[in-house]
């Protein structure tokens, strides 16, 4: 066997191990509170809102992971019709939205502190900090509007470690759900505030 695959064995018997350690343990998910919270009641509603046709891309560390396509737009396409920003429509629309969400991960910094949280039983718990980014693309009105490097961090704590005082805990895919939803809110309401998006998208609004 080559030094190669001895690493690589090496390295999934260490996933494997964190995994089935820290397994059992509790696990708590919080957004970073540096990040400014954004509400549906910030963005305006237009009183015709255009049809918007959405495609949207997950990242992890810039690779490509297409099996999370359909939830990211799923997500994209309910914060639309939630906020009344836009309409999701077909390939009659009045235009596109197209969002892309890295997410930037230490995996091998994950593995070593689950590995140890795991070793000591959760006596000691670790913090676990995921890093997203997110690009946003508008075409209307013949125009193209696109907003990059949004940013945000999603932290989970396995075992006993505490989490800052005041700070509300969720399960990680609520946790995740929050950030996506709080990424895009911002995004939104940075484009409303551009007089040339709203001349061609909010001219007219509720409020």
């Amino acid at each position: 066997m080559t030094a190669s695959s001895m690493r690589y064995f090496k390295t999934i018997f260490l996933v494997m191990m964190s995994v089935a350690l820290t397994a059992c343990m509790s696990t708590k998910s919080f957004l970073d509170p540096s990040f400014p919270k954004i509400s549906y009641e910030e963005l305006k509603k237009p009183l015709q809102p255009k049809k918007f046709k959405v495609t949207a891309e997950f990242q992890r560390n810039g690779e490509h992971l297409e099996k999370v396509d359909q939830t990211i737009s799923d997500s994209t396409e309910r914060i639309l019709r939630a906020s009344g920003f836009a309409v999701p429509g077909g390939d009659s629309a009045d235009g596109a939205i197209h969002v892309v969400l890295n997410n930037i991960a230490d995996i091998g910094g994950a593995v070593g502190k689950g590995l140890g949280t795991g070793l000591t039983f959760g006596l000691a718990g670790s913090l676990v900090t995921d890093a997203y980014e997110m690009q946003v693309t508008i075409k209307v009105g013949g125009k193209t509007f696109t907003r990059t490097a949004v940013k945000h961090a999603l932290h989970s704590v396995i075992g006993r470690a505490e989490t800052p005082e005041g700070i509300e805990t969720m399960p990680l895919q609520t946790a995740f759900e929050r950030l996506f939803e709080q990424m895009l809110l911002r995004v939104l309401k940075e484009y409303q505030s551009s007089p040339e998006f709203s001349s061609l998208c909010v001219s007219r609004s509720i409020g």
